[in-house]
């Protein structure tokens, strides 16, 4: 099941080698739970955009500050440079907010994942397999590839797919900052316990 999948995804599905298989059960109070990991998957995404357009609005308004008004002075050029660096600023602030207000919602629209995750029921909900192949690049250079599949309880169909970039994303987004930056609004939702 999993091999033609992996196929479609390649640039040379004939170059395609089986290294290694690690196939392990799955539970519904993990955080290995395919569905836990699609939510921190969406989170990583915003939260990376987010941290991007708050950095965009704190350059913007650097940048801003340098042609502002010196002993009550500003030439045309200058006010024209500080108008600029403003609308950006206020343009990224724009788009940081929408994202932290899309993170917050998807945790709202994510509550019964983690109560169920923390209710403490250990309910058998299929396979994880983490894949490892070898295939060819574009320029003909043979590399490994690795892949975390999902298969449902009677391993008859795969359920989820996580590619490697996918696993690293989540990885390097580093979601205790964003605990910490948003810990308000989470304390909200979730009590004392985030």
């Amino acid at each position: 099941m999993i091999e033609p999948e992996i196929k479609s995804h390649l640039i040379k599905p004939e170059s395609y080698e089986f290294a290694q298989m690690q196939l392990d059960s799955c539970f519904s109070d993990s955080q290995s739970n395919p569905d836990a990991i699609v939510f921190a998957a969406k989170v990583a995404k915003l939260w990376n955009e987010y941290k991007e357009y708050s950095s965009d609005a704190e350059s913007a308004e650097s940048s801003m500050t340098i042609y502002a008004p010196s002993f009550g002075y500003q030439d045309a050029h200058s006010k024209q440079q500080q108008k600029k660096y403003k609308a950006e600023m206020e343009k990224a602030q724009r788009k940081a907010a929408d994202a932290k207000a899309k993170i917050i919602q998807l945790y709202k629209d994510n509550e019964k994942l983690f109560k169920n995750i923390n209710d403490g029921k250990h309910e058998f909900i299929g396979w994880m397999a983490a894949f490892g192949y070898r295939a060819e690049t574009a320029g003909g250079m043979k590399t490994m590839g690795h892949a975390l599949y999902y298969l449902n309880q009677d391993l008859t169909e795969v359920t989820h797919r996580f590619s490697d970039e996918d696993l690293m994303d989540m990885q390097s987004a580093d979601i205790d900052d964003l605990k910490y930056e948003f810990e308000d609004e989470l304390k909200e939702l979730f009590g004392s316990e985030e």
